[in-house]
């Protein structure tokens, strides 16, 4: 990523990039920074392109990349998502290669395989960076960053809750960053108050406390909390999901814990923020009695069950709480 940003810098561009990998953030990110960095409007309808979709238009793509650009330096194509690094057109790399030194194509791809021809062409003849999930520890400082930019400060005790709340994505972390920065205003502190009043919507906490009171084996405060989830126009199915989603979570990291594996290796594994781990954590020590294996077990006969129209869902979902509060 660093070599994007000194091509931008210096104004010398390769003809060809691939930005690649799970973290849809910054590809965004460094996509907008090279088009930019290029000159290029895009409002300019005959300077650049955007191309999507693994149906997308090969054979204008490539008549379009052979043109010299209209009163401008550059003309930029951008192709997104064109599974080109899995299945190649015939003859694509022979086509590219007769492109003008004009014409600049940025590949942002979620999936290639390393052993494409089309893949293996393009290290030789672009660049290739890929855009790795970051870790809990690098993206604390990325928002430390943000938030002193804003003339703001978040401790540790709020970063921890935010990250637990929002997950890891990078996207996420920046749009719920910004609702937050607009809600604290001209306060100079980020508390977990303020987390919680915009990044967390009324049916996500009920959802929390729901899985809280099953853990606890609550079984009156966990239907209560799932007729009102219900009621908050949350569908069973939904509900169902989390549920099972959470116990296979349980399961994963109980089964770490009894391997001996240490905290930072959970965390690496699950890419759990620290703030939930700890949750996962506390839940798994006050179930001592059930077997998160079989409780997955249950949460998939359920699910089967609904799809075949054994059971309704919501009755489904009911007899799961009442079985795993017993």
């Amino acid at each position: 990523m660093k070599k994007i940003e000194q091509d931008i810098k210096n104004k010398q561009f390769e003809q060809f990039y691939l930005l690649h990998g799970e973290e849809d953030y910054l590809k965004a990110r460094y996509k907008e920074m090279l088009v930019n960095g290029m000159g290029v409007d895009k409002n300019d309808n005959m300077n650049y392109t955007v191309y999507e979709g693994k149906r997308l238009n090969v054979k204008e793509m490539l008549d379009l990349g052979d043109t010299l650009p209209f009163f401008a330096d550059n003309r930029v194509i951008v192709v997104e998502n064109s599974g080109f690094f899995k299945k190649t057109p015939e003859g694509l790399e022979k086509r590219l290669e007769n492109f003008p030194e004009s014409t600049h194509v940025i590949f942002v791809e979620s999936e290639k395989d390393g052993r494409n021809r089309f893949f293996t062409w393009f290290k030789k003849h672009g660049y290739v960076t890929e855009m790795k999930e970051q870790k809990e520890g690098d993206l604390r400082k990325w928002v430390a960053q943000k938030c002193r930019r804003e003339g703001k400060n978040i401790y540790e005790d709020a970063a921890g809750y935010f990250f637990g709340i929002v997950g890891l994505d990078m996207m996420r972390i920046n749009n719920e960053l910004e609702k937050v920065f607009s809600y604290v205003g001209d306060r100079d502190v980020i508390t977990i108050d303020d987390i919680h009043a915009i990044c967390v919507s009324e049916a996500d906490d009920t959802m929390y406390e729901m899985l809280d009171a099953i853990a606890e084996r609550d079984r009156q405060k966990a239907l209560k909390l799932y007729r009102n989830l219900l009621e908050l126009k949350v569908d069973a199915q939904t509900i169902l999901s989390k549920l099972t989603f959470n116990i296979k979570r349980l399961l994963e990291i109980s089964e770490m814990i009894n391997e001996g594996k240490s905290y930072n290796e959970i965390a690496t594994v699950t890419k759990a923020p620290q703030w939930t781990l700890n949750k996962y954590k506390m839940q798994i020590r006050k179930n001592t009695g059930h077997s998160y294996v079989k409780m997955f077990e249950r949460c998939a006969d359920i699910t089967e069950e609904i799809r075949t129209g054994m059971v309704n869902e919501v009755v489904g979902v009911e007899l799961l709480i009442i079985e795993f509060t017993s």
